[in-house]
């Protein structure tokens, strides 16, 4: 099982290179110190438990994706801009063991800071509010290593694509603002084309909300209503029943969610293997 010594030496590599310690320390500032706000800011008594558990999601949903793609974008082109893909690539290290090492390891770049946030902020929020339910702070949990999965591999399968770092970076940073920050706007543009209006938050056709939700945030955003169970979720991220003008087609039910997001994981790393398996590392 060679990829688990390749993600293993990548995860020991991070550590060494203090980035593991920077995410630990940002993502329990991030979770410990958010989820105490509600609490500063509430004005007789304890709050409820939900209110901090809310006002993690929108920083969380935010932080992590970035985090990914940074964490993701070196993994490979880094080792062969700098040479060090050879020594990789030794026997009986193949291309494919260290596209998969990478994608564990650097998962766990995200993930281990994430465990140590959560139990800091898991502390944070017993103490200081009503209720805490453990069962939606572990769906959170779960929902925010998902999503660093997911960008990880965006960013993995990009990193295996190209031949230089800036060529990597510029791809990344293209994809995020096109597929996350700006995807709203092709569906809009679309419906402006067909209908010579703008769309109002109701009564969607059923191809705008799936269009608008082949985003990897709003996918996720449909996903956590799955794996987070706690007061406020679904004003969070509506549902597409609530949207849709007539039937909801099965493509517009939040479990279908989970095929677009396994699809921003594969077809990535996909791409990526492809393009290294046949690249000449010079």
């Amino acid at each position: 099982m060679t990829w688990l010594h390749v993600a293993r030496k990548d995860f020991q590599d991070a550590g060494r290179s203090r980035l593991l310690w920077v995410l630990t320390g940002l993502l329990v500032l991030l979770i410990a110190g958010l989820s105490a706000i509600p609490y500063v800011l509430a004005s007789d008594g304890r709050p409820a438990f939900e209110n901090g558990l809310v006002f993690l999601y929108s920083p969380i949903g935010f932080l992590i994706p970035i985090v990914g793609l940074i964490v993701g974008y070196r993994a490979i082109v880094g080792e062969r801009e700098s040479g060090s893909i050879r020594f990789l690539l030794g026997l009986p290290n193949t291309r494919r063991d260290v596209l998969l090492g990478k994608l564990v390891g650097r998962t766990a770049v995200v993930a281990v800071p994430t465990v140590i946030g959560f139990a800091v902020g898991g502390l944070v929020l017993a103490l200081l509010y009503e209720g805490f339910a453990f069962g939606a702070y572990l769906g959170l949990f779960a929902f925010t290593v998902v999503m660093g999965l997911v960008y990880v591999a965006i960013a993995l399968g990009v990193s295996a694509s190209v031949d230089s770092r800036a060529k990597a970076l510029a791809v990344v940073a293209t994809l995020y603002v096109v597929v996350d920050i700006a995807w709203s706007f092709v569906p809009m543009s679309i419906y402006w084309a067909l209908e010579r209006s703008f769309p109002g938050f109701e009564n969607l056709p059923a191809w705008y909300l799936f269009l608008e939700r082949l985003s990897p945030g709003q996918a996720l955003s449909a996903i956590s209503l799955t794996l987070v169970d706690f007061v406020g979720a679904e004003d969070i991220d509506v549902t597409a029943a609530g949207r849709v003008a007539g039937e909801v087609p099965f493509y517009l039910e939040n479990w279908f969610a989970w095929v677009i997001v396994l699809a921003w994981i594969f077809v990535p790393l996909g791409i990526g293997y492809l393009r290294f398996r046949d690249a000449t590392l010079n």
